[in-house]
Parts: structure tokens; sequence; C-alpha cells
């Protein structure tokens, strides 16, 4: 007769399964109190199991590589999700053993999972948002973000990021990496775990068990607080590392930060890494239930940091600023780690794997009582203390504030074509003829530049748009005189800094042209309304700076050209100098401890050009006339060629200078225009106007109508 067989078949393969996972569970031994037990497999274990399961003969294979609604029978399921696969939806298991392996590098979200005895994440970044009972393993290019509830161990050789409850132990692995201000039931690492401003710390029920492969990456909040890791049991140091790196939003203070708080410490860290250039920091262990940080100032100088002149200047004036007072470690409130595991969401829908443990005791610590107020430390110089080397060059040259010393350059270069509109007037004045006696004339002016040229990204750039208009009569055969005025707006884009200016220009130009001689003279005054907009930022510090300013200007100018007629062409040889003056009123920036106040600036700059004009004009029919112009030139300056600005921190600190960038000292002309007589009395012109030098350009081009009377 037949033989009826004893169990299912899927049971069979269940004990197959078992068999070969879990043959030397018994062989595993406790490294610390809490770190194993003989119900949690290792990770290679679990590989093993995984393996065997899916090679089973009774396991069926089935590949997610579109959008589905997860709904499986009583198989045994290996369910795979790969190449654009996505669950929608709650993911059924049905009957019998079932493990999900998400093994895409798009990653994706989970929905519920139900009967699934374990989730295998294998590649891609994966968030589960609601619940998953059995157990995970995610493996070294995969990584798992968890906001939900999860209900079995976790295995974790890539990277675990926990932000909701694991009701399980989590075990991370060698080059694994582990997360989260989450809840965890307890936590075993030799890989790295991450506790910073971000992430915040874990929450744990039972034991905490550091290796000694292990790393503890620190970092201290912006409010200057701690992120601490909270035991409910015991903590094991194992002689493992504690790296302090430099946090987003540090604000580092010489004070206690509390990193481990838990009901019993034991061992020590084996060495403090620290890539923090100006703080010390000290690990504490004489309280039995802490583990604390101490950041203090150390002895290396800022200066060493400082890689420009400007940051020498700053670095120096603020070295009264840079030793942080001590102040008395805060009260660290521990609340029931018990009552931090239960979350709402979870709490009604799942009984507790672990019975609660007992409130924590709170830390009684008193804040230090002092007779006198002590000054609130200036919060960019902590957040400066508590970079390293790299970050600290770039957060220097930023405090310093060296922008404001190339405001007078950049404002002289934007007002330039004001000068070169009214030469342009008078350069095609006549002062014979009967339409000769006077003049009316408007321009369009669009000028930009860039100061630093060779600085790319960090290099002052600068446009304008403005109109000028005047007039100008004869008050003798040789002599004529005349008035303009202007309205312009700049902009100012450097790095990290924009600026405005409102100016108003009001001037004054004379001609006197006898036969082929001509003397050309002309002085402008501009008034300016300046406001500046400086973002300092750097590791997370962050400061948006508001100023704004009233300046002076003043130009004069003379030239003298020769005409020399050579056949049909106008051949003017010329030499021009010139005079120009900036003056800045003091002010000071709002919007945080990184604000400046700035002293009065002044700047000014003697030139001489020396060129030659070249037109040639072309009669069309009835009586029009086309004359292109062109002319070159070169420009020397005198002096000192760059600006230069005294400030110093609103908050305190001394009074520092820096220089501006310098501008060439030589420079190449170059104007091209064209003019077109529609009628005796009619002119229209367009024409355009370059300056360009070793590490600075210019460039504007204007347009012209005028009207003889």
């Amino acid at each position: 007769m037949p033989i009826q067989p004893l169990y299912a078949p899927h049971c069979l393969a269940l004990a197959i399964a078992l068999a070969l996972g879990h043959a030397d569970v018994s062989m595993a031994q406790s490294t610390a109190e809490g770190v194993a037990s003989p119900a949690s497999e290792t990770a290679a274990q679990m590989q093993a199991r995984l393996k065997a399961f899916a090679n089973a003969p009774l396991t069926h294979r089935d590949k997610i590589t579109q959008e589905v609604t997860l709904e499986k029978g009583d198989d045994n399921d290996w369910v795979i999700v790969s190449d654009g696969g996505k669950l929608i939806g709650p993911s059924e298991g049905g009957g019998g053993i079932n493990v999900l392996q998400l093994d895409t590098g798009a990653g994706g979200l989970l929905d519920e999972v139900r009967n699934f005895q374990d989730l295998h994440v294998r590649q891609g970044e994966w968030t589960n948002t609601v619940r998953f009972d059995g157990k995970s393993l995610v493996e070294p290019k995969a990584s798992l973000i968890n906001t939900g509830h999860m209900g079995g161990e976790v295995q974790v050789l890539g990277k675990f990021d926990n932000s909701g409850t694991v009701e399980g132990p989590v075990f991370v692995k060698a080059k694994g990496r582990f997360s989260g201000a989450g809840t965890v039931e307890s936590l075993n690492v030799a890989g790295e775990l991450v506790v910073n401003p971000q992430n915040g710390a874990p929450t744990v029920i039972r034991n905490l068990a550091l290796s000694k492969s292990a790393t503890l990456v620190y970092g201290v909040n912006p409010e200057g607080g701690s992120a601490t890791i909270k035991v409910g049991g015991v903590a094991t140091l194992g002689n493992a590392t504690l790296k302090v790196v430099t946090a987003p939003g540090e604000y580092v203070g010489s004070r206690q930060h509390v990193v481990i708080d838990a009901k019993q410490v034991v061992g020590k860290f084996a060495k403090v890494d620290s890539d923090l250039a100006f703080m010390t920091v000290t690990p504490d262990y004489s309280a039995e239930t802490q583990v604390s940080l101490t950041y203090a100032r150390n002895d290396v100088p800022v200066i060493q940091a400082a890689t420009t002149e400007n940051g020498q200047s700053f670095v120096e004036a603020i070295e009264d600023l840079q030793q942080v007072k001590p102040t008395a470690p805060e009260p660290v409130a521990v609340p029931s780690v018990a009552q931090a595991a239960v979350q709402p969401e979870t709490a009604a829908t799942a009984a507790p794997l672990i019975e609660p443990l007992q409130t924590t005791a709170q830390a009684s610590v008193a804040p230090a009582q002092t007779d006198t107020p002590e000054s609130k430390p200036n919060t960019a110089i902590n957040a400066l203390l508590g970079t390293n080397l790299t970050i600290a060059a770039g957060a220097i040259d930023q405090l310093a504030g060296y922008d404001a010393a190339d405001l007078g350059s950049a404002t002289l270069s934007s007002i330039a074509p004001i000068s070169t509109g009214m030469l342009a007037a008078m350069g095609q004045n006549t002062l014979q003829g009967t339409d000769g006696n006077g003049q009316v004339w408007i321009q369009a002016i669009g000028n930009s530049g860039r100061i630093g040229k060779h600085l790319d990204d960090y290099a002052l750039k600068h446009s304008t748009t403005g109109v000028l208009l005047g007039t100008d009569w004869a008050i003798s055969p040789t002599w004529r005189l005349g008035i303009a005025g202007g309205k312009s707006e700049t902009r100012l884009d450097g790095h990290r800094f924009d600026g405005r200016l409102d100016s108003w220009h009001v001037g004054a130009y004379a001609l006197r042209q006898d036969g082929p001689l001509a003397l050309r003279l002309g002085a402008v005054y501009g008034s300016h309304d300046g406001g500046t907009k400086r973002h300092v930022a750097f590791n997370g510090f962050s400061d948006r700076l508001k100023g704004r300013y009233d300046a002076t200007t003043q130009q004069v100018f003379g030239q003298v050209g020769y005409n020399l007629d050579i056949g049909h062409f106008d051949v003017e040889p010329y030499v021009q100098v010139g005079y120009q003056r900036y003056q800045r009123d003091d002010f000071r920036e709002k919007g945080g401890d990184a604000a400046l106040h700035y002293e009065r600036q002044a700047q000014d700059h003697y030139n001489s050009d020396l060129g030659l004009h070249l037109t040639r004009p072309f009669v069309l029919d009835q009586g029009a006339r086309l004359t292109p112009r062109l002319s070159v030139g070169w420009k020397h300056t005198y002096g000192d060629l760059s600006g230069h600005s005294r400030q110093r921190l609103v908050s305190g600190g001394k009074t520092y200078t820096v220089d501006g960038i310098e501008l060439d000292r030589d420079s190449l002309l170059l104007e091209a225009g064209l003019d077109l007589t529609v009628s005796p009395r009619h002119t229209v012109g367009l024409s355009y106007k370059g300056e360009t030098g070793q590490d600075n350009r210019n460039g504007a081009v204007m347009g012209q109508w005028r009207m003889m009377f």
C-alpha cells in the first residue's frame, strides 16, 4: 500500500532550509552582554540560508520588472524586484515561506509587506514607511531607510538609517553604516555609527555594543548642544574609535557634550580622532553612566589657515575673540527609554516584544551661577573655530569682507561712459554754418565690465544702464560751452556678494576749435546711493548681511587733438589726461554676527591716454551723410592701483585693512562708431568703446541722437 507522508512538501522545505541555515547556530559565541544570542543569525549564516532557500526545488521564483500589486498564494516564494519593477500598495506573500529581494539600483518605496519572513535588500536605496515583521539583510551596495516599524533583526552590510522603530537587534558589520534617531532593541556595531545634527542619535532599549573595529562618528548640533545616544542597558565601548568631525551648523564652545547616556558604561574608546583644527576634544568617563566630550580651544593659531593677506589681517583683528570662555554643562534630561520605543502608530497595532524597562535617572547637573553676565560669544567666530583647515581658509576670506575694497574701482569703471559721452558730443560739433550755433543731444548707455577677470567666479562684475542728455552753444567763433545731466543704475555681482548703485550725474564741458587744433575739457559730479548684500556661509553657518551707503564721484578730463586732413580721411592724433575720485561714507551691515562696520573710503586715479581718431564721411542721396569712426589708444594709470577698506566686526574686534583687486597699469582702448546725418539738423549714431588690460576689462555701447539749432 502507498506510504502516506507525515508532512506537507512546504514544511519539509522549511525544515531543510532551517537545517542548512542554523546548523552551527549553537556554535555562536557571545562577545559581550546582549551582543548575540542563540536565536540570532550572523550575516553570513543569513546569506547562506537565503541562498539555500533560493535554490531549493520547491521554491517558486518570481521576477517583478514592472508596476504590480503583489498577492501570492501558498507556495514558497522568492520574489525579486528588479529592472524597473515597483510594488504598488501592500505586498501580500500568502502562505508558505516567502522572501522579498530588492534588486534594482533605482531603489524605491515600500508600502506594507505582509507574510514575508525575510527582506533581502541587494542594491539601491529603499525606504520602509509602514511595517515589516520579518528579518532584514542589507547588502554592501544597498541602503535601507526605515521610517516605520520593523519587527525582526536587521543585518547591515551596507547603510541603514533608522528614524522609526526596530523591535529586533541590529547588527552593523565592519563596512556597514548605521544612523538615525529612531529606536532599536539592541545595537551591535563593528562598522560606523553616525551621530550628527541631521541624523540625530539612536535610542537603544537594551544594550549597545561597539567592537574594536567600530567607529562612532560624532558632531555637534546647531544650537550648541549634543545629540545623545540613549541606552536602557549596558553600553560597551570595546576600544572602538571616536571620530569627531566638523558638522554642518556646528557652533563649538568650551562645554561638555554628552555622547552616550546609559544604565552602565563599560570600557573606553581606544582613540579619539578629530579634524577640528582649532579645538581639542577630550572624552570624559568620570560618570559611570555617561560618556561626554569637552571641546576647548587649543594653541593652534587661526592665522595658520589664512591663505591671503586680507585673511591674515582679519585673523589678527579677531585675536581677542578667539578664546571662547568655558560654560558649565547643561542639564541632560533623559526620557524613559521604554517610552521612546513606543510610537503611536505601532502601540495600537502590535504588542511589544520587550518588557518595559525602568526609567533611566535624569542628570542633575545645575547650571553654574555667575555674579555678572558674560558677553554673548560671536557665533561666526565659534563656527570658524569648529572647522578644519580646508574649510577655515574659505571661511576666513568670507568673514574678511574684501568686496568693499573694490567698490571704488567698480564705481569709477561704471561711470566712465559719462565722460566718453560728453567727448562724443564735442567731437561731432562744427562751428561753421547757420545750423552750428547750438545743439541738444541724448544718449542711451549700456556698460559692463569685470574687475579681476583672472579670478573667474571671484571677479567683481558690474553692469550699468543709463541715459545722458545735454546741450551746448557757441559763445564765440572758436568756443562752445555745454552742460549735461544723467541717471544710471549699476548692479554689482561678486562671489557671495551683490550690490547696486542708483546714480545722478551733472557735468559741464567746453570745446575750443581753432582750425585743425581742438581742445576739449569736461568735469562731471556724481551722487550715488549704494546698497550691498553679502552671504557668509560655511560649514552650516549662514548670515545674510545688508548694508546701505552714500558715495560721490568726480571726473575731470582734458583732450587735445590735431586734425590731419589726408585725402578723404580725417585723422586726428590726440592726447588726453584725466582725474577720477571716489568718496564713500562709513556704513555698517545688519543681519548677524558676521556683519562688518566699514569706515569712510576715498580713492583717486590719474591717467593719460595717447591715441588716434579716424573718420571717413560718405555723402548719400538727398543730403544724408554716413560717417564711420574708429579710435585706438593706450591708457596709462598712475599711483596706487587698488582700493583699500578699513573695517571691523560690528560685534567686536580690532579695525583691519583689506586691499582690493589691482587695476591695470596699462590698457588698450578701442572705439568704433557709425553716425548717420539724416538732415542738416538731425543726426543719429551708435558706437562701442572697450577698455581691456591684463586683469580687467570694460565695455560700453552707446546710442545717440542730436539736433542742431
